[in-house]
């Protein structure tokens, strides 16, 4: 009976079912005969990871979990938005620079910048702000050596006392910008995109974006260059800027001069009276976990009928390393495939850019799945949970979709996989790939609950080992493997002097990416090991007086 039952769920899983309304035709014959173009059915193979990838597209938690991101998005900021930069001088910014969205994420980089003799600074180097032309009249020079962005993460963590009498030494100063018109040209990156790691976090933005050529994992730090060569690519499309996230989302904003008013520019205080304004990193992670559901008050929107994803060609997606088989690489790929999906997205992109708002909103649709089914997946499948508990939660679940006068389980799988998608309407390419995904992940869900649910109910034996019970358990189990939800790892409300932490470029070890907990300060101080830094570096170094013994990283 029990392999009989699992046989029935795997067979049944049905043909997608399109929404019945007018639709455009899905490529052209150009793009059909195209071997390297997207397609449903790769679309349908790679169903659960675009369905996460819109789910968790700017939202600091599931991009912290699944942080090598794949995809592409038109997105769009509206008039007279907030934005922050932290940098050593009080005037406004000319050219490229990077904005921040959350006030200490930039208050970070507005730091007393010291000389370093002997140590000259790597053209590119991490830090606030990065080297560039030389200045126009009155913006004044630079210090003569600024911080890279790690000692200024050591310095927000040491809390070392500044000395004003220092010849080298010069105040920072966080900037406020606000939009002087609707910023709707710019490019979301998705993943932890920022992150400078050789793990993979940088894969779209090198090998398709920049072209960057395959043999090895591409320059890491140099982040410079990177938004040089990513403005570059984008100038003849008007693409002002490029949205990423580390510890908070950013955004590679092309020319400050253009759709930006300096509001202010505050010198940041000293440090030297450490309770009021020393800057700690705790508070900047704590503004970054804050943006763990998104980053709230419309300050940006996506426009996912302009979205592109690798998970929708004939990728080799594979990890070479294969400890971490989890991350999908984009480094062995076809370089023609990178093409394509370069070409794709930029087409998508000039398509979005003329339209007059952004297209179906695919992320509300994946919050309403997630939100009906996740937590009672969750309590379906454990250990505990008792053959009744379960038939009452698929009751729940599935009797919308069930006509008891004429019962027809293919037609109700039919209702209950349509039910979310019905008000999209399929206008773009991207339109109809996100469907198929999403028709895929929610055919194979509901497939599941209506045989588990046909299953126990059949079963003439109540006792709590019941192999049949037990084989429900088992396909349910590997429903929550195949959807891979990153709601599964949230922490639960954690206490106000603690943060939900996961790892968030630079900071965590392995198991704050594998489990998520609450943590105060002094336990996440001693977080490192999982960050991939080049040279074998872990990042930041923890405040002292904290004992961090060998293998602390590994915990």
């Amino acid at each position: 009976m029990a392999m009989r039952f699992i046989l029935a769920v795997s067979a049944l899983i049905l043909p997608v079912v399109a929404a019945p309304q007018a639709q455009v035709p899905l490529f052209s014959p150009p793009e059909a005969a195209s071997s390297r173009g997207p397609s449903l059915e790769s679309a349908s193979a790679n169903a659960p990871h675009i369905f996460n990838a819109i789910h968790s597209s700017m939202r600091q938690w599931g991009s912290s979990l699944n942080h090598n991101g794949m995809s592409f998005f038109p997105a769009r900021i509206p008039n007279n938005t907030h934005l922050y930069h932290g940098t050593h001088t009080p005037h406004a910014v000319k050219g490229m620079e990077w904005l921040a969205f959350e006030i200490e994420h930039a208050e970070g980089f507005a730091r007393p910048f010291r000389g370093r003799p002997g140590r000259p600074r790597k053209p590119g180097e991490p830090g606030e702000p990065r080297p560039g032309p030389p200045e126009g009249p009155g913006e004044g020079p630079p210090p003569p050596v600024e911080l890279s962005w790690t000692e200024t993460m050591d310095e927000m963590w040491t809390k070392e006392d500044d000395n004003d009498d220092d010849p080298d030494f010069s105040r920072g100063y966080l900037h406020i910008y606000r939009t002087t018109r609707p910023l709707n040209k710019l490019v979301y990156i998705d993943g932890m995109s920022a992150g400078k790691t050789g793990m993979g976090t940088l894969d779209s933005q090198d090998f398709v974006l920049r072209n960057v050529s395959n043999g090895g994992d591409g320059p890491v730090f140099g982040d410079f260059e990177r938004g040089q060569d990513l403005c570059d690519m984008g100038a003849e499309l008007g693409i002002e800027g490029f949205v990423r996230m580390e510890m908070g989302f950013e955004i590679i904003f092309c020319e400050f001069r253009n759709g930006l008013v300096l509001e202010s520019a505050r010198e940041r205080p000293s440090g030297k009276n450490q309770s009021m304004e020393a800057l700690d990193s705790f508070e900047v992670l704590r503004g970054a976990t804050m943006r763990y559901s998104g980053i709230t008050g419309q300050r940006l929107r996506l426009d996912y009928s302009g979205m592109s994803s690798a998970y929708w060609y004939d990728l080799n997606l594979t990890n070479p390393d294969a400890n971490r088989s989890d991350l999908p690489r984009l480094q062995d790929s076809d370089i023609g495939g990178r093409a394509q999906m370069k070409t794709d997205f930029l087409n998508a992109f000039a398509e979005s850019s003329v339209r007059s708002d952004v297209g179906n909103d695919w992320q509300g649709i994946t919050d309403m799945i997630a939100l009906r089914y996740s937590d009672r997946l969750q309590l379906m499948a454990g250990n505990d949970t008792s053959k009744d508990a379960i038939l009452s939660e698929i009751a729940v679940l599935l009797n919308l979709y069930v006509d008891y006068g004429n019962f027809d389980i293919t037609a109700a799988i039919e209702k209950c996989t349509a039910h979310y998608l019905i008000a999209a309407v399929l206008e773009t390419t991207s339109d109809h790939l996100i469907h198929e995904a999403l028709s895929t992940v929610m055919n194979k869900l509901c497939t599941t609950l209506f045989f588990v649910g046909q299953a126990l109910l059949e079963d003439e034996d109540d006792i709590s080992d019941s192999s049949v019970l037990e084989e429900s358990k088992l396909a349910l189990r590997n429903l929550i493997d195949y959807l891979n939800w990153t709601t599964w790892k949230e922490c639960g409300k954690c206490g106000y002097d603690e943060i939900c932490f996961v790892a968030i470029w630079p900071w965590g070890s392995k198991e704050d990416h594998d489990h998520p907990s609450c943590m105060t300060p002094s336990v996440l101080a001693q977080r490192f090991g999982y960050w991939n830094f080049p040279g074998g570096g872990r990042g930041p170094r923890p405040p002292p007086g904290n004992d961090t013994k060998p293998g602390a990283d590994e915990l």
